[in-house]
């Protein structure tokens, strides 16, 4: 028989798990899932690890229910023994995590400048236009701007600002610094979650603390995408993007060293297209 385990777990624990199952005569696979509520539609990616042979055996089926890439090629491939796909979907959460974190300081230096939900919403479509940081994340980021609860109203201003996690982007941030590996936009997004949840304390710092007058904006006069605030803004985000994408990639790269995974690190990369 053959256990998969698809949930959001430590690398070090199935390790653990696949060796004490093996004792018991069963086989296992460790295998992350993402996709979210468009991946229970069209198919999720899929980052399994374990034993070679384990993987063979189901690898026809986990296909077939994959998402796929333009280029018609499933959104899943073999990372390596032990824990290597819980250890990838590990890291592919803490570049989730950065990425949205980018999208929401653009928000709040837009917010600043003065420009509305909507107008927020307006400067990301027309980024999401050029192509380059077309994605999900930018999606979300767009409907979120525009929802309201009522005339005027915007979701955002409603909503708590405490936000929790699932533990995968404390151990990537963990894991980077046991290997020597700098991800500050990935560990900066892990602790300004951790933040968020000090709710009263960021009240009372707010109340104690009056705006300093080098913090105070000047709200833009244009606040059309070709305002030179907005395209200063427009490279920042792309920057931060390219350099969260290298940050999750060289832990990724280096962890293997240390675990000897046997990480095929371009094939991995390629099943992040879901």
């Amino acid at each position: 028989d053959i256990i998969i385990d698809t949930g959001n777990a430590n690398f070090k624990d199935q390790d653990k798990r696949a060796a004490h199952l093996e004792s018991q005569g069963l086989r296992f696979l460790g295998m992350g899932i993402s996709g979210g509520e468009e991946g229970a539609r069209k198919g999720p990616a899929f980052f399994p690890g374990g034993t070679p042979s384990v993987w063979e055996e189901v690898r026809p089926i986990v296909e077939a229910a994959s998402a796929k890439a333009e280029d018609g090629r499933p959104c899943v491939t073999f990372n390596g023994k032990g824990g290597a796909g819980s250890r990838v979907k590990m890291y592919h959460n803490a570049g989730e995590y950065a990425i949205l974190q980018i999208w929401g300081e653009a928000f709040n230096a837009l917010q600043a400048l003065g420009f509305n939900n909507d107008e927020i919403a307006d400067v990301f479509e027309s980024w999401k236009a050029k192509g380059f940081l077309k994605s999900y994340m930018l999606d979300i980021s767009i409907a979120a701007c525009r929802a309201k609860v009522s005339a005027g109203n915007y979701l955002s201003e409603r909503v708590k600002d405490c936000i929790g996690s699932k533990g995968t982007g404390l151990w990537s941030a963990q894991e980077a610094l046991e290997v020597g590996v700098p991800a500050p936009s990935l560990n900066m997004a892990v602790i300004s979650r951790q933040m968020t949840m000090s709710k009263a304390e960021r009240i009372a710092n707010s109340m104690a603390f009056p705006a300093f007058p080098c913090c105070v904006v000047e709200h833009a006069k244009d606040k059309s995408p070709n305002a030179p605030e907005v395209k200063q803004l427009y490279h920042a985000v792309s920057l931060s993007i390219i350099a969260s994408y290298a940050q999750m990639f060289q832990c990724l790269r280096e962890l293997d060293k240390v675990y000897d995974f046997g990480l095929n690190l371009p094939a991995t990369i390629a099943t992040f297209r879901a």
